[in-house]
């Protein structure tokens, strides 16, 4: 390797790290009089792997280990120590290792509310209407059907079998 492929890759170790730790390519781009392409190109480069469904079981594979160590000596403390701190982090790293497996509900989800519709009532003025009636017309009075109810209807319409062919 000459000097320049030396330089450029202690340019391109230097702007990966620096977009690892946060800082925009934007901002990269003025500080190295780069255009922000050739900044994600130099990050492409550098991180050039491909990521498969392997490389991401072995990423949760190793979060899973992580974050199982981490929580173990919390666990502990909260436990031994009944202290609530240690118990919260406990439960917020077992959280995170249920949304990593896959095992939370997403917060997304959807409730479906069925509503249940109760028989309907008659409203006072149709009770207080038949009370009336009962009196007047007697015990057997029965109220009025919803198209009417007179028996008009029935009376004007032709029974069914002599049905008019127009």
């Amino acid at each position: 390797m000459d000097s320049d492929d030396q330089r450029d890759e202690a340019i391109a170790e230097a702007i990966t790290d620096q977009r690892v730790a946060g800082v925009s390519s934007t901002v990269l781009a003025k500080r190295y009089k780069m255009t922000s392409r050739e900044i994600e190109a130099a990050v492409d480069r550098r991180f050039d792997y491909a990521l498969d469904n392997d490389m991401r079981l072995r990423q949760v594979k190793l979060n899973v280990a992580r974050l199982e160590a981490l929580m173990a000596p919390f666990f502990e403390r909260a436990v031994k120590d009944k202290d609530v701190a240690a118990g919260t982090l406990c439960c917020k790293l077992a959280e995170r290792l249920s949304l990593l497996l896959g095992l939370d509900q997403p917060s997304q989800s959807r409730v479906d509310v069925y509503a249940y519709q109760a028989q309907q009532q008659p409203k006072s003025y149709e009770r207080i209407r038949d009370v009336v009636y009962r009196l007047a017309r007697g015990p057997d009075w029965q109220p009025p059907a919803a198209n009417g109810g007179d028996g008009a209807v029935s009376v004007l319409s032709p029974p069914d079998n002599d049905n008019p062919n127009n």
